[in-house]
């Protein structure tokens, strides 16, 4: 049987394009890191996020939101100003991966903050500190999408934004995980609002390594309709 040929938009059809050199296995094994690294810490994300618009604080901002969704229904998603400050800000708060991320220092060495690291040492960073330094974020507890509509500031709040790492090691699947995670928004919050279910849960967050997760395990929201 003949295979059919994939979406000319699609990661596989630009794999097997004349560009790559990639077989066939291997060009299934690039598809599923993009699948891997962008969807279960995808889910994760989105429960820490939904559950913070849900709270009865952050109403404004749920109804700021919905408001830029049902005025620019012809606008593509990643048109949305308000839209990318709230997963920006859903994900400084709340990185999916808050572990360290090790990288070697290069062969020759390098100067970091003033001091010298040997060549091939271990050096590393993580997104949950990043995110709180409050030079960059000026109350970084707050949940506050506002900050990433400022120009002050904008260079370096970019530069210290490390959910997705940084540079030629950075996550192969952020732009799958941004497009997934406004897609959902849009589509959730033109039509519904989200508030806390009755049911108390442990939302504190658990890192588990790999990935973070509520610690009670469960993210309890009401889904209502609006008319």
């Amino acid at each position: 049987m003949e295979k059919p040929n994939p979406a000319s938009y699609s990661l596989l059809s630009k794999l097997h394009s004349k560009a790559t050199e990639l077989e066939g296995d291997s060009a299934a094994a690039e598809c599923m890191d993009h699948l891997a690294a962008g969807i279960d810490t995808t889910g994760d994300g989105l429960c820490f996020l939904m559950h913070e618009l849900s709270l009865p604080e952050n109403a404004h901002i749920q109804q700021r939101l919905r408001e830029e969704i049902n005025s620019s229904a012809e606008k593509n998603f990643d048109q949305l100003p308000y839209l990318d400050a709230v997963v920006k800000e859903g994900l400084r708060v709340f990185p999916p991966i808050p572990m360290s991320f090790p990288r070697y220092a290069p062969d020759e060495g390098t100067m970091l903050d003033g001091y010298f690291v040997p060549g091939h040492t271990i050096v590393s960073c993580q997104p949950f500190t990043l995110h709180k330094d409050p030079v960059v974020f000026p109350s970084p507890e707050r949940f506050d999408p506002q900050r990433w509509l400022e120009d002050k500031g904008e260079l370096e709040r970019n530069r210290m934004f490390f959910a997705f790492s940084q540079g030629a090691r950075g996550c192969i699947g952020k732009h799958l995980a941004l497009a997934e995670m406004k897609i959902l928004l849009r589509e959730v919050y033109g039509g519904y609002r989200t508030v806390l279910g009755k049911e108390k849960a442990d939302m504190r967050l658990d890192d588990q390594v790999i990935s973070s997760r509520p610690k009670g395990q469960k993210c309890r929201l009401k889904f209502e309709k609006v008319i």
